[in-house]
C-alpha cells in the first residue's frame, strides 16, 4: 500500500495535477558569500546546527552552480535566465548605478501571484535595482517587502554610502538592530500572517558578506580574547559569529513552520549566492578558487532543497543544477502549463527530486567563456580577468575533482563540442548591459535615505 501511494504521488507530481489540490509553501533563503566550506554538513567548525539539520533531512544538492557574484546570481534565481542574457553578469549594480533588472522580464513572484500565492514576501537584500520605481520589488511582484535594496550595507546602521538603505514596502523604516535579526524577525512574522494560504517566502540574508561585524555574544562563542588575535583570525571568528547568526536565524524560519503545522507542505530552498571572497574569513576548500571566479570554489555552493510531503528526502545528489532552475522546476510542480514569458535557460529538476530520474545530462553555462556538466568544465581564456589562464582549459572531474590539471589533450572531442556551446553562449547580446563597477563612482552622493524618485 505504501509503495502504490509513492508511486501515484509521484505520478501526481509529474503531471502537475499535484498543484491542484495543495500547493506548497515556498520558502527560499539565501545566504550572501557563503563559502562551499563554511556549513557544518561540509565538515566546517563554524556552528551551523540548524542548516545542517535541514541538510540532513532533505536533499543535499552537490553539484549546485550560481553565478560567482551576487546580482546576477539573483537576476537568474529569479529569471530562470542565464544573467548573460539579461546585461547583469560581469558586475554587480552598484550604488552609483542607474541601472536594473529590466522590468518586462517575468520573475518568480509575478508567476506565483498568476498561481494563486495572495502573499508574496522578499526580507533582505534586493540588489537587483534602486534607482528607479520600475526595479523595486513591490513594482516586480512582491507584495511586502522588507529589507535593503543595495548590498554591503553597514549591519547595525543599515547605511549604504552614508545614507539609510532599510525599507518597509515602498517607505523608509527605521527599525533598529542588526540586520540578520531583523530579516529573521519579519520572516517569522510573515509565516504567522500567511500560513492560511499558500505563500512565497524570499529571504535574502546579507550575512556573511562584508562588513565584517558580528554580535558581542556571537563573536563569545568562537573566541574570549579577540581583540588579542592577530588579524586573519579575527576576520575568521567575524565571519564564523555571523554565519552562526544566520543559522539560528534559519532555525527560527523552520520553527515557525512547524509551530504552525505548515513544514511537510513546504518547499523550502537554501544556497549561497556565490562562493567565499578570497581573504575574507570563509572559505571554499577544497574547491579551487573564490569568489569573483568561474572555477567551482567561485560559484559551486552549499544547497539543500527540502519537501517532506513530496521529495524522497535524507539524500544526496549529484546532479548538475543550479539558479536557474528554480523558475522552471516551481512551474512544474505547480503544474503551470502556460509558455514562459521569455526564453528559460533553466531546466525542471522534479523528476530527479522526486527519485523518478537518476539523472538528467545537460551542459550548464555559467557565463564568461564557461560551461560545465556532469564530468568536464570547459574555460576558455580572456573571458575573465579574474582567471589567469592563457589557453583553453579543461577539467576531468571524475580523476581531478580540483581542476588542477588541463585535460584537453585526453578528451580533445569533449573539449571542441564544449567549446562550440560556450561560443553560442558567449555570443549572446542583450538590449543593455551593466557599465563596469566603478564607472561612475567618482563624486557619487547617495540619495535621502534611498528613497526612489524616478518613474
Amino acid at each position: 500500500m505504501n509503495t502504490l501511494k509513492i508511486s501515484l504521488n509521484l505520478m501526481l507530481i509529474s503531471s502537475g495535477l499535484y498543484a491542484q489540490t495543495s500547493r506548497p509553501n515556498i520558502v527560499l533563503i539565501l545566504a550572501d558569500d557563503l563559502g562551499w566550506a563554511d556549513v557544518g554538513f561540509h565538515g566546517s567548525s563554524i556552528q551551523t546546527p540548524h542548516i545542517d539539520s535541514l541538510a540532513d533531512a532533505g536533499i543535499q544538492l552537490n553539484r549546485f552552480y550560481t553565478a560567482p557574484i551576487s546580482s546576477p546570481t539573483r537576476a537568474g534565481l529569479m529569471t530562470g535566465r542565464y544573467p548573460s542574457r539579461l546585461g547583469i553578469r560581469t558586475s554587480v549594480i552598484p550604488p552609483w548605478r542607474d541601472f536594473g533588472l529590466d522590468p518586462e522580464e517575468e520573475i518568480l513572484p509575478e508567476i506565483l501571484g498568476k498561481a494563486g500565492y495572495p502573499n508574496r514576501a522578499l526580507i533582505g537584500k534586493w540588489h537587483l535595482g534602486h534607482s528607479r520605481k520600475a526595479y523595486h520589488p513591490m513594482a516586480n511582484g512582491f507584495t511586502h517587502f522588507y529589507g535593503h535594496l543595495n548590498g554591503a550595507i553597514d549591519y547595525f546602521t543599515h547605511e549604504r554610502e552614508n545614507q539609510p538603505d532599510w525599507h518597509n514596502d515602498w517607505e523608509s523604516s527605521y527599525d533598529r538592530g542588526y540586520s540578520t535579526d531583523l530579516i529573521t524577525e519579519e520572516a517569522v512574522k510573515c509565516i504567522d500572517r500567511y500560513q492560511e494560504s499558500p505563500f512565497f517566502l524570499y529571504v535574502a540574508y546579507n550575512a556573511p558578506h562584508t562588513p565584517l561585524q558580528a554580535k558581542p555574544e556571537d563573536i563569545a562563542r568562537y573566541t574570549d580574547d579577540f581583540e588579542n588575535l592577530p588579524e586573519k583570525e579575527k576576520k575568521q571568528v567575524l565571519y564564523a559569529a555571523m554565519v552562526t547568526c544566520m543559522d539560528r536565524g534559519i532555525g527560527k524560519i523552520l520553527e515557525a513552520l512547524r509551530r504552525h503545522e505548515i513544514d511537510q507542505n513546504t518547499l523550502v530552498i537554501f544556497f549561497s549566492d556565490n562562493g567565499a571572497e578570497p581573504n575574507g574569513g570563509g572559505s571554499n576548500l577544497p574547491l579551487k578558487g573564490h569568489k569573483f571566479q568561474e572555477w567551482d570554489g567561485g560559484l559551486r555552493v552549499p544547497a539543500v532543497i527540502s519537501w517532506p510531503a513530496q521529495f524522497r528526502q535524507r539524500r544526496q545528489i549529484d546532479q548538475i543544477t543550479g539558479f536557474v532552475d528554480i523558475v522552471p522546476t516551481v512551474r512544474a510542480i505547480l503544474g503551470i502549463e502556460t509558455m514562459p514569458h521569455r526564453r528559460l535557460d533553466g531546466i525542471d529538476i522534479t523528476p530527479v527530486l522526486t527519485g523518478a530520474q537518476q539523472q538528467i545530462e545537460r551542459d550548464f553555462y555559467l557565463g564568461c567563456g564557461v560551461t560545465v556538466n556532469q564530468n568536464y568544465k570547459l574555460v576558455l581564456p580572456g573571458k575573465n580577468e579574474r582567471m589567469d589562464i592563457r589557453d583553453v582549459f579543461l577539467s576531468y572531474y571524475p580523476s581531478d575533482p580540483g581542476e588542477t590539471t588541463n585535460a584537453i589533450a585526453d578528451h580533445p572531442q569533449e573539449a571542441a563540442r564544449l567549446q562550440k556551446v560556450t561560443e553560442t553562449f558567449d555570443a549572446m547580446e542583450p538590449n543593455i548591459k551593466i557599465a563596469p563597477f566603478n564607472e561612475g563612482r567618482k563624486g557619487f552622493v547617495a540619495p535621502y535615505e534611498w528613497k526612489i524618485e524616478k518613474d
